[in-house]
């Protein structure tokens, strides 16, 4: 059974999807929806722009590629994915292998571990690659301050800037208990085993703490940008003091020249 996730957009939309989408609906709440789509087809789909596909035709995944565009929010123009392959062994052991997982009891619960941890690794995918699109815009800068002694970034920009950072940040924070273990595993010690074997091949924990680590470096980078930034506002603001005063001067020294000739 192939199983494969893609990263669509930046939301999904799950209560507008769940009135227009065909299905047996097995699970759902505010952050997913899972359906059996005949006996051995299953979708399920998540609020953060994910969805997973198992034992599904290139055909049908295409269309419902399309049908999601609708329901999600900033949609990609690429599409990140990744698949595993699922193989059940009835007598073998539970092995994890570079691009497939042999299972030796498969249910619909296997199958929703395996669609979880895949829709975790596509979304991993989708901020790292934020954060080092980010990463990228804060190099130039710094290659500017580090050659030039300042930034030639405007401060709409800057701004701009430091909306898009902190939006992506949020939304990891936001997302953050996606990356938890799930509930269904904990009273299952087979369900269990299933999980740390996906979450350990696709380095789950290590590529969170990579993003994390990414987007701090932004953060502590957006400190630098802020406080250069406040600073040559500040300059800005005392050379117009200056000249105001320079101004007043300037006019009480007419006005009482003025004054002395008008004798």
């Amino acid at each position: 059974m192939k199983i494969i996730a893609y990263h669509i957009g930046e939301a999904i939309n799950l209560k507008r999807l769940r009135e227009s989408y065909s299905g047996q609906l097995l699970v759902e709440n505010a952050s997913v929806l899972i359906y059996r789509v005949d006996d051995e087809q299953f979708a399920c789909f998540f609020d953060y722009g994910a969805v997973v596909f198992a034992n599904t035709p290139d055909v049908d995944i295409t269309k419902n590629l399309l049908l999601l565009e609708s329901f999600c929010e900033n949609p990609l123009a690429q599409k990140l994915s990744d698949d595993i392959e699922l193989i059940y062994k009835p007598k073998a052991d539970l092995e994890m292998h570079f691009d497939n997982l042999q299972v030796p009891v498969l249910n619909e619960k296997v199958i929703e571990i395996v669609m979880l941890n895949l829709a975790h690794s596509v979304a991993l995918d989708f901020y790292s690659q934020r954060g080092q699109t980010l990463l990228g815009e804060i190099r130039v800068l710094t290659g500017q301050l580090a050659e030039e002694g300042r930034i030639t970034i405007g401060r709409k920009n800057m701004l701009k800037f430091i909306g898009r950072s902190l939006n992506n940040k949020n939304r990891i924070v936001e997302n953050l208990f996606i990356f938890d273990t799930p509930d269904l595993v904990w009273d299952d010690e087979y369900l269990n085993a299933v999980h740390r074997a996906l979450a350990r091949n696709m380095e789950i924990q290590t590529r969170f703490r990579e993003v994390e680590f990414t987007f701090k470096v932004v953060e502590d980078n957006l400190a630098v940008y802020r406080e250069v930034n406040l600073h040559r506002e500040s300059n800005n603001l005392e050379w117009i003091i200056i000249a105001l005063i320079c101004i007043e001067v300037i006019d009480l020294f007419v006005t009482k020249a003025r004054g002395l000739f008008s004798f």
